[in-house]
């Protein structure tokens, strides 16, 4: 990803020399269809399965592999909901790759070799002489420097750049999605409204991409739910090196409807080696999960709590740490309140609202929208895709809504001075509830149990598409 701030301007010239929607799946008959895959060494994964003739379909001849590449403090993520939506278009989900990297390295020269091997993995795996190639934001500017190469150039047959370096000097047929708040020579596609991130996870960017690809519109960009069983997979991250979390163990949790775990034991357990990479493991799309991350070397678990997994995925990140990361270093901890880092690869803007609020046995606390004026303001430079919520030590059990230090200075981040009282053990439950903006009629609601900061670190992932 790349910021779009005089920070993110100046790292970039370091680094640089709708469609119709589908009312429901019910006649999706395909038997889950999780077979992405990234470029973390070449793994043996599922046959896309047979498409339903109801649904689109699209021949091996003419879906090339698709490889996308993220920016500067990206990952996988950013292509998650995209890859959805191939999929759902016909796409063979097997042939669907991310390039992940460094995401806080600067070296843009540095990431030409292992896109190679990716895009030279994918060509032998499918017998194909050229692949199609997609970037955003800092991505583009290593596709770019990857197609200036003509003997590279040849084994690319089209190229999306998103929010970047655009098509100038692009040797390959190329589009350029953009946002229209700072355009740059050779975007070609504005589209209205939309922020630096969303544009790589929009359904309108999805068309334009869809059509750039295959000559025609998509027949279906709104994500609903898989009827077959769901079958997900991912990695654990170190953020934002993208490293894997290796030596700690994930645990899957299914939950109730009030947060709390549904069971004595958990549906699945992983042991990650140093790629990070775990699953697969089939959930239900009317439930919710929670996945837990115990390493060897700390006290601290770390909680991920998400929205139902609709459709089958090999693109879930959870994007964690040690215990000397920088956030969790400047995170205010206490045996008292908690500390909730939300997360969507959609901006938060002025339109949106998200109103938490906390039950517990210290007291309850009363609903408060933390997208304050003061993070409205970073709307015009660097709205963010994570805000990080937990009781400033300035004002302790008092929330402020005050911006906190340091998360605000980090690209895409903000902190919000927020009380939530907690306990080693909960005894209440923190609700948040994300309202998108342009869909008022579908808040989407999460409830967490309130752990205590000083063991506990609780990630709060919404989706960056509407839920019915």
């Amino acid at each position: 990803m790349q910021g779009h701030s005089l920070w993110s301007r100046a790292l970039l010239i370091v680094v640089l020399t709708g469609a119709p929607a589908c009312s429901d799946d019910a006649n999706d008959s395909r038997e889950s269809p999780s077979s992405m895959s990234d470029d973390a060494g070449e793994r043996d994964t599922p046959k896309a399965n047979k498409q339903d003739a109801a649904l689109p379909s699209i021949s091996d001849d003419e879906a090339l592999p698709l490889v996308f590449v993220h920016g500067f403090a990206g990952s996988a993520q950013q292509f998650a909901s995209q890859a959805q939506r191939y999929v759902m278009n016909g796409y063979p989900a097997e042939r669907l790759r991310a390039y992940e990297h460094d995401g806080a390295g600067t070296d843009v020269a540095s990431f030409i070799a292992g896109l190679d091997a990716v895009v030279d993995e994918v060509r032998a795996k499918y017998k194909t002489e050229k692949v199609f190639l997609m970037g955003h934001s800092r991505g583009t500017a290593v596709s770019s420097q990857y197609l200036s190469d003509e003997a590279r150039a040849k084994k690319v047959e089209k190229y999306v750049a998103l929010d970047g370096a655009g098509c100038e000097n692009i040797p390959v047929p190329c589009v350029a999605p953009a946002q229209t708040t700072n355009t740059r020579p050779g975007q070609t596609d504005p589209l209205p409204g939309q922020r630096h991130v969303e544009v790589a996870t929009s359904k309108e960017s999805f068309a334009v991409q869809f059509k750039h690809f295959f000559g025609r519109e998509p027949k279906v960009v709104d994500i609903v739910k898989q009827k077959e069983p769901v079958v997900i997979s991912g990695r654990a991250v170190n953020f934002p090196a993208n490293t894997g979390r290796e030596g700690v163990k994930l645990e899957l949790w299914e939950l109730a409807d009030d947060g709390e775990r549904a069971g004595t034991k958990p549906k699945a357990m992983f042991d990650l080696d140093a790629t990070g990479h775990w699953g697969p493991v089939t959930v239900d799309p009317d439930k919710r999960y929670e996945q837990v991350l115990i390493a060897a070397d700390s006290s601290n678990q770390h909680h991920f709590y998400s929205q139902p997994f609709l459709r089958s995925s090999e693109f879930v990140r959870l994007l964690s740490g040690p215990p000397d990361a920088e956030s969790r270093q400047h995170t205010n901890t206490s045996d008292h309140h908690a500390a909730v880092t939300l997360i969507r690869m959609r901006e938060w803007l002025a339109e949106d609202k998200v109103e938490v609020s906390t039950s517990s046995e210290r007291g309850d606390q009363a609903v408060k929208n933390i997208i304050t004026a003061d993070v409205a303001s970073a709307a015009n430079a660097r709205p963010p895709i994570s805000i990080f919520l937990h009781d400033d030590a300035k004002t302790p059990e008092d929330s402020s809504l005050a911006l906190l230090d340091w998360f605000p200075m980090q690209p895409f981040q903000t902190g919000v001075d927020l009380f939530m009282p907690a306990s080693e053990t909960p005894d209440g439950t923190i609700t948040i509830v994300n309202t998108p903006r342009g869909f008022d009629d579908k808040p989407q609601t999460l409830r967490v149990p309130n752990w205590a900061s000083s063991k506990h670190t609780i990630t709060v992932m919404f989706d960056d598409f509407p839920h019915d």
